[in-house]
C-alpha cells in the first residue's frame, strides 16, 4: 500500500493470535515485545491506540497443555480464563517499559448490540484513552455463549472502531495482506464476490476467522467511514512503515455509498436476529423494487418469539434472507394480524397507531449488507 503518511489521533489494531503465539499457542514473547515496542513508538502519529488482542484461549491451551482448540464450551472458557490473566501480565510487564499503563476490557457482543451498553463502552474507552491508558480489548469468552459472541475479533474490531469514532483499523495477521492468484493486491475501492471466491482456507487449531472475517470487518468498518488495512504483524516495523505511508499490506477503501448509522446497526450490530417474517411475491416487489415499508398484509408466516422492538429477518417464500429490520409489533400480535389489511388491524388489536410491521427507515435490505 502506497499512501501519504497517516496522522491520526485514533487508531483501533487488532492483534491475531497467529501472531502473538505459535501453532501450539505458546506466546511469542519477541514478537510480543516487538508489537508493544511499535505501539509505544508510534504515539506521535497516533497518540490514541486501542489494542485488539487475541491469543487468551491459545495461551490457556499451551498452559493447561492442550495440543488443539477445544470445541466444548466449558473448555473454551477455562482456556480464556487461564490465558487472559497471563495474556494482560505479559502486557503490563512491556508497555511498562514504556512508561505507559494498558488496561483491560472485556466485552461481548450484547454489549455493543445494546444501545445503552454501547454508548457506556464508548465511554469508558475515550476515558480510558484521555487519561494517556492503553485498551486492550478482548471478548469476554469466560461468559460468552455461541448466540452472543462475536464469531472473531476481527468483527469485535471492526463495531470497536466505530464505537470509540476511529479513524483507521489495522488488522495485523501472518500474511502480507489480501492475495489474488499469490499476488498482494495494495488497495480494494470496492469488495465483491472476486474477493471472496480468491480466498483459500487455512486455519490453525488455536486460531479462529481467517481472510473471510478480516474482509467482513472491512464492510462493517467501512459502512461507517473507516478505512481498513490487512498488514503482516510478524514483520518487525509493520505498524511505523504503515503509518510513515510505506507500501505496506491491503489497503481497503470505505465504499462511497454507507449505510445510515440507524441502518448500520441493524445491519451489523444486531448480529442475531429474534425472529422471522415470511412474506409474499408482492411484499418482496414492493420492500425490494418500490422502497416500500413492510405491512401485515404481505406477511405469510411467523416465527419465533420476539417483543416489539426487536431485529427480525425477513425471507420470502424459499426462506431467502431479502432484509432485516426492527419490527412494531410482537409476534403473538403479527399472528393475529398477518394477511390483513392496515385498516382491519385496529379491529383485530384496538390500536390504530402504527400502520407498518417494519418501515422502510428501520429497514436495510441484505444485498446492502454485503456489499
Amino acid at each position: 500500500m502506497s499512501e501519504p503518511k497517516f496522522h491520526l489521533s485514533r487508531v483501533v489494531v487488532k492483534i491475531g493470535s497467529s501472531v502473538l503465539t505459535d501453532a501450539a499457542g505458546r506466546l511469542l514473547l519477541e514478537r510480543f515485545k516487538s508489537i508493544v515496542k511499535q505501539v509505544a513508538a508510534c504515539v506521535p502519529d497516533a497518540p490514541q491506540t486501542i489494542l485488539v488482542s487475541s491469543g487468551a484461549i491459545a495461551c490457556g491451551m499451551a498452559i493447561l497443555g492442550l495440543s488443539s482448540r477445544p470445541k466444548a464450551l466449558a473448555q473454551l472458557q477455562a482456556c480464556a480464563a487461564v490465558g487472559q490473566g497471563h495474556l494482560m501480565q505479559c502486557y503490563t510487564k512491556a508497555f511498562g517499559q514504556y512508561g505507559m499503563t494498558p488496561a483491560q476490557v472485556l466485552l461481548t457482543q450484547e454489549d455493543l448490540a445494546d444501545r445503552g451498553r454501547f454508548r457506556n463502552a464508548k465511554q469508558t474507552l475515550l476515558t480510558l484513552l484521555h487519561h494517556r491508558v492503553v485498551p486492550i480489548v478482548n471478548e469476554n469468552d469466560t461468559v460468552s455463549v455461541e448466540e452472543i459472541t462475536f464469531g472473531d475479533n476481527d468483527r469485535l474490531a471492526a463495531l470497536l472502531s466505530v464505537a470509540v469514532d476511529a479513524q483507521l483499523l489495522i488488522i495485523l495477521s501472518d500474511v502480507d495482506g489480501f492475495l489474488e492468484d499469490g499476488r498482494l493486491i495494495e488497495r480494494i475501492d470496492t469488495l465483491n464476490e472476486r474477493h471472496h471466491a480468491a480466498i483459500h482456507g487455512r486455519a490453525r487449531a488455536t486460531t479462529r476467522g481467517g481472510m473471510f472475517s478480516k474482509l467482513e470487518a472491512s464492510r462493517i468498518a467501512g459502512h461507517h467511514g473507516i478505512p481498513v488495512v490487512i498488514a503482516n504483524g510478524t514483520k518487525p516495523s509493520v505498524l511505523q512503515d504503515l503509518l510513515a505511508g510505506r507500501p505496506v499490506g491491503t489497503l481497503l477503501v470505505p465504499p462511497r455509498e454507507r449505510l445510515s448509522p440507524r441502518k448500520w446497526w441493524i445491519a451489523f450490530s444486531l448480529r442475531q436476529p429474534k425472529g422471522q417474517l415470511v412474506i409474499d411475491a408482492g411484499a418482496s416487489q414492493a420492500l425490494l423494487e418500490r422502497g416500500k415499508s413492510l405491512l401485515a398484509s404481505g406477511i405469510l408466516e411467523v416465527k419465533g418469539h420476539f417483543q416489539k422492538g426487536c431485529c427480525v429477518a425477513i425471507t420470502d417464500g424459499q426462506h431467502r434472507q431479502l432484509a432485516r429490520g426492527i419490527v412494531n409489533f410482537s409476534s403473538a400480535e403479527l399472528l393475529r394480524i398477518r394477511g390483513l389489511r392496515s385498516m382491519d388491524i385496529a379491529r383485530t388489536l384496538g390500536d390504530a397507531s402504527v400502520r407498518e410491521v417494519v418501515h422502510r427507515d428501520q429497514l436495510v435490505f441484505a444485498r446492502d449488507m454485503h456489499s
